[in-house]
């Protein structure tokens, strides 16, 4: 029967597109496809299908090659130029091109294509696997499972058909081939659901079970049971007590801590419904005054939706969120994710388009990242630092010198993501390195730094600026003494350190400039030039975004390379009584977490979410200043300290499979298994090869007598002899080794070989006995040739066998 190609063609394309689409949609795909995949699925393949497919009275195959090869240039130069990457696109893009025109020109050639079906089935099978990776999948994706499985089967019966059609074009009568051909298919897809995939693969009964709503609720009392306590209960020992397991030690100060009185609870939130708030609530002053003259009690028990207490829901809430735990040996940890450097005149300091590190943080690797810049800076430390956070993303220390990729871990609850760098850190608090002289920049480190000392302001604003920046640095020559007596304590505050490192001086003389300003969490992301003008001469109260961004202003101005730098903050002294609590309940709940002590471990909330001020400081690099040090604590629920902290339930049921480090081991394994796998498909190829020459040597003829020529071609080359130029007759390839009777001169029996070859080749004979008595010579002197060059001994044997030098001429 007669069937259209046309409709064969867009038939295959609909299909895999159907597949592949999927792949967009399903809610455990949690990584999104990159430029490279994306062009490869979508565009490449397709394209190049097409390319080959289109008609062959209109356009000759060494066009479409031509159009296949400029098309597959132009979007690899589109995409970025050529790298690795490239060439897998190109393979992408060749198999895709060979496979099609195979199929609808030359199908006996094509059979390989059978194997598209399964692919496209097996595509289908491991999206069913993401959709029990876990319950909170699970849910989002039944309906989606439901589809998926039955669309599989249709997938792999359709597909097939239209493979069938294509191989077996000029096929009459087929019913009975066609029968069977869906009969076994049909058989081999129900073992496969039998045997294969568990009873409940499709409908995942846990997740009925899913409450319905997801609002904090009070965590039992009894979690801190264990926690070590000092004499204030806010969970951290006291230093004389240095012989308990969890002893939290004093941490350095980082952000202002107010007074707020009111007592933190911790609540919790199925982990089935979390839901990431990686930014701070950006609520409005006077929120304090909801609830004023209750009872923390009294309020929570007014009611949903009453009281600032009750508001999960809402993004003014007075609530913190996990959003992931921290694991160092040191801290504070600023855990970076975006680097400004650049000044615009009106919005403020950019990302910096020229810094790498920017590019770490939603880069993915497959093996661990390595720094290659050599250190030079001192006073740094290495640090590993692992965290488990709900966020794609990685925040990274600075500064990085090795990033592991990131584990994917489905049963830690929303700690899903688990990255672990090493860094090399600074050891002690940049303003210490106010008593350690200090020297010039050096010409190359301007010409390095120059993008962060730009100062790219209007002139009326950078006349403003600088005049404030005097005033601050005359104030601070005028009242050192005093500002230092009353941070130090000390009536005689000049023998702790007199003016010795001029870039540390003047930073300390802009950070206790904000002694007078007041530091508050109505986050309002704004940090263009007007709205640092409001906060320095009229407001005077701001976030972290506003003083980090005021401070690298003023220093840069001030002739120090500074940038402003975003992400969370680990530390000490943000950890309250709530959030040991919360980590003593996570860590007994996650197997991963029990391997650090509690003192190294650190839950860092939304709240957490930080922008502080990077300064270079000569001989030491890139340091991290916290420009809210000195401000004004916050007062009221204007203090995060005072908010409920939220974690997630984690299901007491689950079974929490064991994380490791990178899996060396596994990937090595794998590339062995790979490497000998692709030796034995060489072997396969080669021996493969040479039994359809030998066979076709059987039809003999003209057909025979190319067989046999390429056969004694591959022999040569297995016995070690060069391979054949492809320019070069037979009889210029033998004086490429000398005749082995004598060491010198032509092989005759290669002279009669080719004679005899090209008569069988290109004359024609008047009967089929006068071919063969020829063919007949043409095989004596096959076996000739190879008598008289074959090397002898075992070792020529084993040479033999085992070369695969006859692959040259595929």
């Amino acid at each position: 029967m007669k069937k259209s190609p046309v409709i064969l063609f867009w038939l295959r394309l609909f299909i895999y597109f159907s597949v592949i689409a999927l792949i967009l949609i399903h809610p455990g795909i949690s990584v999104s496809f990159d430029r490279i995949s994306f062009a490869q699925w979508f565009i490449i393949i397709p394209l190049l299908a097409f390319i080959a497919f289109v008609s062959p009275q209109k356009h000759s195959f060494k066009k479409r090659c031509i159009a296949a090869v400029i098309s597959l240039l132009f979007i690899v130069m589109w995409l970025g130029g050529f790298s690795l990457s490239s060439i897998q696109l190109f393979l992408a893009g060749i198999v895709s091109f060979i496979l099609t025109y195979l199929l609808f020109n030359y199908p006996h050639w094509a059979k390989a294509s059978a194997l598209e079906p399964f692919f496209l089935a097996w595509v289908c099978l491991r999206l069913l696997a993401l959709s029990r990776s876990s319950e909170d999948v699970a849910g989002q994706s039944m309906a989606l499972t439901q589809f998926i499985f039955v669309w599989a089967i249709a997938v792999f019966l359709l597909d097939s058909f239209i493979i069938y059609l294509c191989l077996f074009p000029k096929s009459t009568g087929g019913a009975g081939k066609e029968g069977g051909l869906f009969a076994l298919s049909a058989l081999g897809l129900l073992v496969l659901v039998l045997v294969v995939l568990p009873l409940d693969f499709v409908r995942n009964s846990v997740i009925e079970n899913l409450l319905p709503e997801g609002k904090p609720e009070m965590i039992k009392e009894g979690v801190e049971h264990g926690i070590p306590r000092d004499s204030d209960g806010d969970g951290r020992q006291n230093k004389n007590n240095e012989n308990s397991e969890n002893n939290r030690r004093p941490g350095r100060p980082t952000i202002p801590r107010g007074d707020d009185s009111r007592k933190q609870k911790l609540r919790g939130i199925s982990e089935h419904n979390w839901q990431n708030k990686s930014s701070r609530n950006k609520g409005k002053k006077g929120k304090s005054e909801k609830g004023k003259g209750k009872s923390n009690e009294e309020s929570e028990e007014e009611g949903e939706g009453q009281g600032h207490a009750k508001k999960s829901s809402s993004d003014n809430d007075n609530r913190q969120y996990m959003v992931m735990i921290v694991a160092a040996d040191r801290e504070p940890v600023y855990m970076a994710d975006t680097y400004k450097g650049q000044l615009d005149p009106l919005e403020g300091f950019l990302s910096s388009p020229q810094e790498p590190l920017n590019k770490l943080s939603d880069q993915r690797f497959f093996t661990t990242w390595f720094d290659n810049e050599p250190e030079v800076d001192r006073g740094r430390e290495r640090q590993e630092v692992i965290a488990l956070s709900t966020l794609p993303r990685k925040y990274l220390p600075y500064r990085p010198v090795s990033i592991d990729p990131t584990i994917l871990n489905e049963n830690s609850g929303p700690l899903r993501y688990i990255h672990q760098v090493v860094s090399s850190t600074h050891l002690d608090d940049p303003l210490s390195l106010v008593v350690i002289p200090s020297r010039p920049l050096s010409s190359f480190e301007k010409n390095l730094l120059a993008p962060y000392m730009e100062i790219s302001l209007y002139e009326a604003d950078e006349k403003v600026f600088r005049e404030y920046l005097n005033t601050v640095l005359e104030k601070w020559r005028k009242e050192r003494k005093q500002i230092l007596a009353k941070l130090t304590g000390q009536e005689n505050p000049e023998e702790i350190f007199n003016p010795v490192n001029d870039y540390l001086e003047k930073i300390f003389a802009l950070q206790t400039n904000f002694l007078t300003y007041k530091y508050n969490l109505d986050y309002t992301d704004d940090v263009t030039i007007d709205a640092i003008k409001d906060f320095v001469f009229d407001s005077m109260d701001g976030d972290c975004s506003q003083f980090s961004n005021t401070l690298a202003l003023l220093g840069r101005l001030a002739g120090i390379p500074s940038r402003v730098v975003t992400g969370f903050l680990a530390a000490e002294s943000m950890q309250t009584e709530a959030h040991i609590k919360g980590l003593f309940n996570l860590r007994n709940k996650i197997p991963f977490l029990q391997q650090f002590p509690l003192e190294n471990l650190f839950l860092v909330t939304n709240l957490h979410h930080h922008s502080w001020t990077q300064f270079y400081i000569p001989d030491y690099g890139w340091l991290d200043f916290e420009s809210t040090l000195f401000s004004i604590p916050p007062i009221g629920m204007g203090d995060f300290h005072g908010w409920d902290v939220v974690i997630p339930l984690i299901n007491e049921q689950r079974v929490f499979s064991q994380l490791r480090k990178f899996p060396w081991l596994a990937v090595l394994r794998t590339a062995g298994i790979m490497a000998v796998l692709a030796l034995v498909c060489a072997y396969a190829l080669r021996y493969g090869r040479e039994l359809a020459l030998y066979l076709g040597v059987k039809r003999r003829g003209r057909a025979g007598a190319r067989s046999l020529y390429l056969l004694l071609l591959a022999r040569l080359s297995a016995d070690g002899k060069p391979i054949k130029p492809a320019d070069k007759t037979a009889l210029e390839y033998a004086k490429l080794f000398p005749f082995t009777k004598t060491g010198e001169g032509e092989n005759p029996h290669f002279k009669n070989f080719a004679s005899i070859y090209t008569e069988l080749r290109w004359r024609e004979f008047k009967d089929s006995a006068q071919m063969d008595e020829r063919f007949s010579l043409l095989e004596q002197e096959y076996h000739n040739i190879l008598e008289t060059t074959r090397q002898k001994g075992i070792l020529g044997w084993f040479i033999r066998l085992i070369s695969l030098r006859g692959l040259g001429y595929l």
